[in-house]
């Protein structure tokens, strides 16, 4: 199949699962913000944040590993490529695991210490189902998209979409805060059995049989050289995320700023969905081809990418700019005051849409190690020591703000180090 196919292929196909999952999730939110109203919604945003945080580290990066490296052996070394499924089902399962465990043993601190709400601890520890199948879930998607399984991946997110909406909202209206994590958990269960089916028939039609005695010891330089920078850039970037979310809620009224925030959030997230479709469809063609070793054609996607996800995202911000305060009064009544604060997101994404699209070519590179001490660590600072300032004058408009500063710095890092690997790669061919 050409390269053009596969992206208009991927894309349309990947379009279909992300925007059931974003779709229902905002679907979902809405109905659960106008059944808690807004003091609910905005603990039952932090306990989600939370949840998404814990989740995120316990994956161990293996998603993203997993997609890089299937997408990069696949076709030339399929053994390989089975011996890194077998890896990552392992360790993502195990991490799992004890992400689960660690939540439940700490709910009670991180409620009463960090979020200054002492009853959020048995919501924290119900979410620790949802945290569990996530994490799973992360490695299922990267190996699926690393084996460009965006037909099977459209058709898990439609199934997982539906029963989102269904078992959350449902969850919501039977048991308030405590039913939304209830259902949140039985719907990440639900996706984690789905992609478990559709990553097996995928597996055995490419002729990829998972391998997993022995594959630690044969591929432990992934881990070490991938899987563990980009955990390390993880475990920096989203318990930072989170502090200053945290900043936010310790505020008089802040659990009402922080639905302000989180529904504004959400509209971000929306206008965000395609440019990271495009993101991940072109993340796997980037690394195929990168295997191939036409190094002309490897840039040439690359810019084509960049270039795309580009216009995606201003053309999201605009149509979101201008039925933005329509989509916040569907929250609620009160969530119009959030205009301001949604421009501020707005303008954010287009940096990251930007961001996303350059980090292709440093990941394709390997080079995780660096992007961590020269993106990650001055971008993420940025925002923890901006949010703890603005965050006292302005709410919910001053943590927006942090973080549009913190997409510029991020954008700016990520413009210098592309532009440095560029000219070194563009050295090395002009030398052979």
């Amino acid at each position: 199949m050409r390269l053009r196919d596969r992206l208009i292929k991927g894309t349309g196909f990947n379009l279909i699962a992300v925007a059931f999952n974003q779709g229902s999730t905002l679907i979902a939110n809405i109905i659960v913000a106008r059944i808690l109203m807004k003091q609910g919604f905005g603990e039952y945003a932090m306990v989600q944040s939370t949840l998404l945080t814990v989740a995120a580290l316990s994956q161990l990066a293996i998603g993203y590993t997993a997609a890089k490296y299937i997408a990069e052996y696949r076709s030339s070394d399929p053994a390989r490529a089975g011996r890194i499924m077998g890896l990552c089902a392992l360790v993502s399962a195990l991490m799992a695991g004890v992400g689960a465990f660690l939540l439940i043993t700490i709910a009670p601190w991180l409620a009463g210490a960090m979020l200054k709400a002492p009853h959020l601890a048995f919501a924290l520890m119900i979410g620790s189902g949802f945290l569990f199948f996530s994490a799973i879930n992360g490695y299922q998607t990267g190996a699926l998209s690393g084996l460009e399984a965006y037909g099977s991946l459209a058709k898990a997110g439609v199934a997982s979409g539906i029963v989102a909406v269904a078992a959350i909202s449902l969850g919501a209206w039977w048991g308030g805060l405590n039913g939304t994590l209830v259902g949140l958990s039985i719907n990440a269960f639900v996706r984690c059995a789905i992609h478990n089916r559709w990553l097996r028939l995928e597996s055995r039609v490419q002729g990829i049989t998972p391998q997993y005695r022995g594959s630690l010891d044969q591929e432990k330089a992934i881990i070490y050289k991938f899987a563990l920078p980009a955990a390390i850039a993880g475990y920096y970037s989203m318990p930072m995320i989170w502090l200053a979310n945290s900043f936010l809620v310790r505020q008089p009224s802040g659990y009402g700023e922080m639905a302000l925030y989180s529904a504004a959030n959400n509209i971000r997230i929306l206008v965000m969905f395609l440019p990271s479709v495009m993101n991940s469809v072109g993340l796997s063609v980037l690394n195929n081809e990168k295997a191939k070793g036409d190094v002309s054609h490897y840039n040439r996607v690359f810019r084509s990418n960049v270039l795309y996800i580009f216009l995606v995202s201003l053309g999201g911000v605009l149509v979101m700019g201008v039925f933005g305060r329509q989509i916040l009064q569907l929250f609620g009544k009160d969530f119009a005051a959030g205009h301001f604060l949604l421009w501020l997101l707005l303008v954010a994404s287009i940096f990251e849409g930007l961001s996303i699209a350059l980090y292709q070519y440093v990941q394709s590179q390997a080079k995780i190690w660096l992007s961590f001490f020269t993106i990650n660590v001055p971008r993420e600072t940025f925002l923890v020591v901006a949010a703890y300032y603005l965050v006292q004058s302005y709410g919910g408009a001053g943590l927006a703000a942090a973080y549009l500063g913190s997409t510029i710095l991020g954008l700016a890092f990520h413009l210098f180090l592309v532009a440095m690997l560029y000219e070194k790669n563009r050295k090395v061919v002009a030398a052979l």
